[in-house]
């Protein structure tokens, strides 16, 4: 039996009798244009090129691993041949035999070809009942009766290969083998993307001399390749750690669950910094114009404490984040906004100590949206550790990094200028939000007093519109002109 699927939930989209299927494939009429399309994408992204693909084969591994079949691979469609760029068991198909010399065959010789004419997932449980199709003789020549193939699609919607499994017995395919394939295919064409795109923006930003500020964007470049290198295998021990969780392949003890939990959660963190330390990459000169957009701060608060959550545990702190009522959806730059949300709290959570709750409150002031940040502590009371109002008053000085410098020479460090390596990571998170609310057109403020406790408060005002919210007709009724009470309550938990 034959079916082909739905690309987008593996769903059975129609069975065909065997006879049904023709000698030869059905070519749409624009074949030609699809097959020129194809083949400018794969050209774009330079797997024209005969090489392996690690991202491919970290997608084929993850597949072998999960299906067990003895044969896979994942190919691109070049004219009227398939390449084969990352593949597992072709030794298995015999000593010296062609597909695995050649690491290619025609497509007319492969039933890759009807994946790629219908763009959707296709499944064969056994070819022996499609021997009027030409292409199952290369089936027949290495001993193969099932075959399971999904499209490989690039983020622009353009189909350019196949990832494919074969067996050499009958199998049925469920719509969940079909969904798992898609699932490996889209995260290896992803990953290959965003490898090639990191690599590119490398080669644009190449110097002519060696300026030392140059060499220091190559470097950057550079550690932002490393990093993204680092979610192949990242993704490679989550995806084993959760089948492993589920006990897909059999029980667990209850000190291998423990185990498998503390891997897993550990994958999971480091996954979530890898984020964040990529997405620090997207704040460069070259990117300096800001992008208004509705940004709903009550969810992406939420997102931002989710990746906090392990560290918050490990410090023994507790995380509570409130809005004030009619003031979650705002105009700004989202990618701003998360981070300076993150590294505040961020840095705050190093400079707090144990047992501290963080409180965020974001509230309106004025047309800006204020975030306002402190600690309660059952021993120490509420306000901000002293080394954060230290640095808060050094950046609110006229010139703040020399204010800095001035006070780490008075603390006895030694050297000319102020360094990164001078700094604790908790001040250049401190320094680099102080820097993003003045990109954003806002400021960081103390409000308070030593006696009664001091607060952050971080604004960030609206962006491309009259009114900072995006509020229903009643609240838009509603008087909105509490802007000094805001600036003296906006901080205070509602």
């Amino acid at each position: 039996m034959s079916s082909l699927t739905s690309s987008a939930h593996g769903a059975s989209r129609s069975d065909v009798a065997p006879q049904s299927w023709p000698p030869h494939r059905i070519l749409a009429s624009s074949y030609a244009d699809q097959a020129q399309a194809r083949l400018d994408a794969i050209m774009t992204l330079g797997l024209d090129e005969h090489r392996s693909i690690p991202a491919f084969e970290e997608a084929i591994q993850l597949v072998r691993e999960h299906f067990g079949m003895p044969v896979g691979w994942i190919s691109v469609a070049l004219e009227g041949t398939e390449y084969l760029r990352a593949t597992y068991g072709l030794s298995s198909l015999g000593l010296g035999n062609p597909l695995a010399e050649e690491r290619k065959l025609p497509l007319a010789a492969s039933l890759s070809g009807y994946v790629l004419d219908r763009q959707q997932p296709w499944a064969i449980d056994d070819v022996t009942h499609l021997d009027n199709l030409s292409a199952t003789s290369m089936m027949a020549t290495y001993g193969l009766m099932a075959y399971g193939a999904v499209p490989l699609t690039t983020s622009q919607h353009q189909c350019i290969g196949v990832l494919a499994i074969m067996d050499r017995q009958p199998r049925e395919f469920s719509p969940q083998d079909i969904s798992f394939l898609a699932m490996a295919a889209r995260w290896g064409m992803g990953e290959y993307e965003r490898q090639r795109a990191m690599v590119t923006a490398v080669g644009q930003t190449q110097p002519t001399q060696t300026h030392p500020f140059a060499v220091d964007a190559i470097r950057l470049h550079l550690m932002g390749h490393l990093i993204q290198d680092m979610r192949n295998p990242l993704t490679a021990v989550l995806g084993m750690t959760s089948m492993l969780s589920r006990e897909i392949y059999g029980p667990l003890t209850e000190k291998q669950r423990e185990y498998v939990d503390i891997v897993r959660n550990s994958s999971q963190t480091l996954m979530n910094q890898v984020d964040e330390i990529l997405d620090l990459g997207l704040i460069s000169p070259e990117s300096n114009d800001l992008v208004a957009a509705p940004v709903d701060i009550h969810r992406l608060g939420h997102q931002v404490l989710e990746t906090l959550a392990p560290l918050a545990e490990t410090l023994s702190q507790t995380l509570d984040f409130t809005v004030e009522p009619t003031q979650g959806l705002w105009i700004l730059d989202q990618h701003t906004v998360k981070q300076v949300f993150y590294h505040g709290v961020f840095s705050l959570m190093h400079m707090a100590s144990e047992n501290s709750i963080l409180r965020i409150h974001s509230s309106r002031k004025g047309q800006s949206l204020a975030l306002a940040l402190w600690v309660s502590n059952p021993w120490l009371g509420e306000g901000l550790p002293s080394s954060m109002v230290h640095l808060c008053q050094s950046l609110e000085q006229g010139d703040g990094c020399h204010r800095l410098e001035a006070d780490l020479h008075a603390q006895g460090l030694r050297g000319n200028s102020l360094t990164p390596a001078d700094l604790s990571k908790q001040w250049l998170g401190m320094i680099l939000c102080h820097h993003l609310a003045q990109h954003h057109g806002g400021h960081m403020r103390l409000q308070g007093s030593a006696e009664a406790g001091y607060r952050l408060v971080i604004t960030l005002p609206a962006l491309g519109t009259k009114s900072p919210r995006i509020d229903n007709a009643a609240a838009a009724l509603a008087p909105t002109d509490p802007s000094e009470n805001s600036e003296a309550n906006g901080a205070s938990s509602p």
